[in-house]
């Protein structure tokens, strides 16, 4: 790989990842603000949408792969997919919903937010093969 190629790949990673930070960030509170419960739901949304995202860049991919890949893959899946989704949000909100007693919940985290995210990766497959 080039030198202007890794460099590239810096960009596209590191423009995808604020982008993807900053829509994380203000979705989840939007959604929370806008929600008359204490459960996470603003992270449940955004783990679910950024699944179903990642499952229709795989596909979209896949079905051109005429397209740029690598720079495609790095801006939106390592880049903005990544840091849109968030794996230690869901587990200290999980952890937080057990230690407040609301055990259905934070089992229903814990076992609905996977399952549920990789339906919604496996439906953006999908719709986009």
């Amino acid at each position: 790989m080039s030198e202007r190629q890794v460099t590239m790949n810096w960009l596209f990673l590191s423009l995808g990842a604020v982008v993807g930070a900053l829509c994380r960030y203000h979705a989840v509170r939007l959604i929370q603000r806008h929600s008359a419960t204490t459960f996470p739901l603003g992270t449940l949304i955004v783990n679910l949408s950024g699944s179903l995202l990642l499952g229709m860049l795989i596909g979209l991919v896949a079905s051109h792969p005429q397209w740029p890949v690598v720079a495609l893959r790095t801006l939106f899946g390592v880049g903005f997919c990544a840091t849109y989704t968030t794996f230690s949000s869901f587990i200290f909100e999980t952890t937080q919903l057990w230690r407040q007693g609301a055990r259905a919940a934070a089992l229903f985290n814990l076992l609905g937010q996977p399952l549920l995210g990789a339906g919604c990766a496996w439906a953006g497959l999908s719709m986009m093969s």
